[in-house]
């Protein structure tokens, strides 16, 4: 199945702020990046300098680290055929993103995750 990753590109810079925010998504097709990633303004932390993180997609292949499935009909119509094989067997289930191969929003996703803890435990 094929899947979607990201390269991240990391700057320290000498500003005190550089968006007001910890993450500000962008969805123009023109901007080469989906989100900036603002770190201390996750811990409202208070210093001279910021670091941000650019979070571009890319293409994945074999060896990288995959990120999000790519739902189209090839796809969907490959992970089907290993759900119906897995669906007898007890000891494989699949969980979060990219073992349901769906895309899920992070709450989506610890739903899942508690939903299937609460059925295999």
């Amino acid at each position: 199945m094929e899947y979607r990753s990201l390269r991240f590109d990391t700057q320290t810079l000498d500003l005190e702020n550089f968006q007001g925010n910890a993450v500000v998504n962008y969805t123009d097709s023109d901007i080469p990046y989906t989100r900036v990633i603002e770190h201390k303004h996750f811990e409202s932390a208070v210093c001279p300098r910021t670091v941000i993180t650019y979070e571009c997609p890319r293409s994945w292949r074999p060896g990288m680290e995959p990120f999000y499935p790519v739902n189209d009909e090839k796809n969907n119509a490959l992970y089907q055929k290993y759900a119906e094989l897995a669906a007898d067997r007890a000891d494989v289930f699949f969980g979060g993103r990219l073992g349901g191969y769906k895309y899920y929003d992070m709450d989506k996703v610890i739903e899942s995750a508690l939903d299937a803890a609460e059925r295999l435990l």
